[in-house]
């Protein structure tokens, strides 16, 4: 006979991030995550996450709002990746170590699109900003 057990409710809610306002914004390269091998519209591609960290705009608790960028894992100028280091004017060779893009400061155009009633925060443009120090 099995024996019955109290269950505790588990209460799954979707993950909900603040947007980035839509316009022009100081960030930095906070992070690269690498999320391997995913199913896109072209076929299966190696992929990687960059978060830029906004320097401009707090979320409700305080903390810096970041936005997300989906790059596949190529360095061809045609690429996503290819023009967001080209447009940084970081140098590329043969190979690059995506994680040497974190720290980098740029300026950011955020353009907001909706999707199946959900809104959702974009990197529409890079803007490289100048090597002298900033303020941000």
């Amino acid at each position: 006979m099995a024996e019955s057990r109290k269950q505790m409710s588990l209460v799954i809610k979707p993950k909900v991030y603040e947007n980035m306002t839509e316009g022009l914004h100081n960030v930095t390269i906070t992070k690269v995550e690498d999320l391997g091998l995913q199913e896109t519209n072209f076929g299966t591609k190696d992929r990687a996450r960059i978060v830029f960290t906004a320097s401009d705009q707090k979320d409700k608790e305080g903390k810096a709002v970041d936005i997300f960028m989906t790059v596949t894992k190529s360095l061809h100028s045609k690429s996503q990746l290819g023009k967001l280091l080209a447009a940084l004017k970081i140098p590329v060779g043969a190979e690059f170590d995506l994680n040497d893009v974190v720290g980098t400061k740029a300026q950011i155009v955020v353009q907001h699109n909706e999707k199946d009633g959900k809104t959702f925060a974009n990197v529409a443009s890079v803007i490289p900003v100048s090597k002298k120090p900033e303020s941000f």
